[in-house]
């Protein structure tokens, strides 16, 4: 039976999490054209998803609660269920009994298992469609489909302000994001330095991110001559202002899988998570560190101890993502940029500081 009504259930949490399923997403709008396509998902993820002409409604999942034992979107999720009357619901998230909830509804038809059989070196959105290939729900002939986020005339025009406010012109500048929401996965200040530094001998013009962490944004952009700062902005703003960037270059983040579904090129430094599972796609490099670590675990670095104490095991190291040299990332970047025919103004070469 073809499905009349689709909810799609995303509730791993992060930004990249939600961009991750917009591919499976796209390949059952593109498979089931006349169905009626809902999604569930926390905030602000899912703010990403007003507009898209592949939705009709995106609810939106309380966090917390006031029991530990019964998560509020539990009870949000059953609110939707009541009101949606679905025959196929497919979901990423297999915590908090998240699919017995979904197998328990009465849907016709579900997807609980879009993990199975994942490897190491398969990239999430890749592995996420060839299950639903294996489960017959979209044909075993569709391709993989980039990630897209569909932005407005007015998030657009905001972005346009801001680089006039700036004082940068897009097409010219490379966006530092030195942020990332846990402390290993973040690449050294100094290393950001560096790296910026090249960049504007060669002739471009450089921006930092504030994101969620101003204090070191402005430190790298205090070292950095010429650098400006951009303050933190919603997201789908955010999505709009690196719609327009040269290129983004970032830890490994929410923010560096939102530029590459807007189709921004990004350069992205992995250490403690594996680039070949989590990595930026698109028009995308991802390093990872060279470091040889013990726990490190391709498939759930969860289970490593640096994940949770925020600090590297190994004595003399913060993280990781140090072994990531600045002359190897310029010369990803130089790769990444001459791929997308960007130059700077002073068209110089862009070579190690």
């Amino acid at each position: 039976m073809t499905p009349q009504r689709i909810l799609f259930v995303e509730l791993l949490g992060g930004i990249g999490d939600l961009i991750f399923t917009l591919p499976a997403i796209g390949a059952l709008r593109a498979t089931y054209p006349k169905a009626w396509i809902d999604v569930f998902s926390f905030a602000p993820g899912a703010e990403l998803l007003v507009g898209d002409p592949r939705i009709h409604q995106v609810f939106f999942a309380r966090r917390g609660g006031d029991r530990e034992d019964e998560p509020a979107y539990r009870d949000d999720l059953r609110a939707v269920f009541a009101g949606g009357h679905y025959d196929l619901i497919v979901s990423d998230t297999r915590h908090s009994g998240i699919p017995d909830l979904i197998e328990q509804s009465g849907v016709a038809r579900f997807v609980t298992r879009l993990w199975t059989g994942a490897t190491a070196d398969e990239a999430i959105p890749s592995l996420f469609l060839r299950r639903l290939r294996e489960e017959e729900v979209i044909p075993a002939t569709s391709s993989d489909a980039p990630a897209q986020i569909f932005l407005g005339r007015s998030e657009r025009q905001f972005a346009k302000d801001v680089w006039r406010q700036l004082d940068l012109v897009a097409s010219r500048t490379i966006a530092i994001n030195p942020h990332s929401g846990v402390a290993v996965k973040r690449w050294p200040s100094a290393s950001f330095v560096r790296f910026g530094r090249a960049l504007v001998d060669a002739g471009w013009q450089v921006a930092v991110m504030a994101g969620d962490a101003p204090d070191p944004a402005n430190e790298i952009a205090r070292s950095i001559p010429s650098a400006r700062v951009l303050d933190k902005l919603p997201l789908r703003q955010t999505a709009a202002w690196l719609e327009r960037l040269a290129l983004l270059v970032s830890a490994d983040s929410g923010i560096a899988h939102l530029a590459s579904a807007v189709g921004t090129p990004v350069l992205a430094i992995f250490g403690p998570t594996w680039a070949g599972r989590y990595g930026a796609n698109g028009t995308a490099l991802n390093l990872q560190s060279p470091f040889p670590c013990s726990e490190l675990n391709p498939m759930n670095f969860t289970t490593q101890r640096c994940w949770y104490s925020g600090q590297c095991l190994h004595s003399g190291k913060s993280t990781c993502c140090e072994d990531v040299t600045p002359e190897s990332a310029l010369a990803a970047a130089r790769s990444l940029l001459e791929a997308s025919h960007c130059k700077p103004s002073a068209g110089k070469t862009l070579t190690s500081y």
